[in-house]
């Protein structure tokens, strides 16, 4: 594979998305995810270094394709990254309470810790501020209803590269506790055509990104981290 032979396929990913239901998309955009990560992690080492690079490159370049028409200019699928208007220091206290009093409820999902549905989240999640913040900058969008505590508090936690599922299509992710101060683990972003993205966030801190077009990861925890965040859903109309 060529990169001018990539770009035919890329864009006939992208025709192909046009055709598909929302099952069958989501589906595609699983395995593109699977193949990006996969390639990000190391596999297919019995290729060669071209094709490799060929091969991610056609992944992530075919992700956004599959929201051809649904989406701003892709970039690094970015949307916002700091101390977000639409949270008050009461509202992260709030929820750093919160978080902390669902951690027992917290059930392991692949290699982190997930609490769904708590009552403030849920709440915070369909604010018209920030609802108003988002359609301001890509349009009118709908709130899933998905706020999800997350937990890396263990050795060895994190998770591989990957997109979300199309209920985080554009995701809400604030920074609840990182410690210690000398941190290990990270976010990383992947757009298509450049560097990774290094992400650490500060306590209180926010980064809205396309969680469904950006292969993304979060690298692992090393003996006495904890990360907790809290993560809220939503979808481009």
């Amino acid at each position: 594979m060529t990169r001018a032979g990539s770009l035919p396929l890329v864009e006939r990913f992208g025709r192909l998305s046009a055709e598909l239901t929302a099952a069958e998309r989501e589906n595609l955009k699983l395995l593109l995810s699977m193949a990006a990560g996969g390639l990000l992690v190391g596999h297919a080492r019995h290729l060669s270094e071209d094709l490799r690079r060929e091969a991610l490159e056609t992944a992530q370049r075919s992700l956004p394709k599959l929201h051809d028409g649904k989406r701003p200019a892709f970039t690094t699928g970015i949307v916002f990254r700091g101390r977000a208007p639409f949270f008050s220091d009461a509202d992260i206290a709030a929820m750093d309470e919160e978080s902390r009093a669902n951690r027992y409820r917290a059930a392991r999902f692949h290699d982190h810790y997930v609490s769904s549905g708590a009552p403030l989240a849920r709440e915070m999640a369909l604010s018209s501020d920030i609802n108003d913040f988002l359609s301001d900058r890509v349009g009118p969008v709908l709130p899933t209803y998905k706020a999800n505590y997350l937990y890396y508090d263990a050795p060895g936690l994190g998770i591989d590269p990957h997109v979300d599922k199309d209920e985080f299509a554009l995701n809400v992710l604030t920074m609840l506790e990182h410690l210690p101060e000398n941190r290990n683990s990270e976010l990383i972003l992947y757009p298509p055509d450049q560097e990774p993205v290094h992400v650490q966030l500060a306590h209180g801190e926010t980064l809205v990104f396309f969680a469904d077009s950006v292969t993304h990861q979060r690298t692992r925890t090393v003996a006495g981290e904890s990360v907790r965040l809290v993560s809220f859903g939503y979808h481009p109309i």
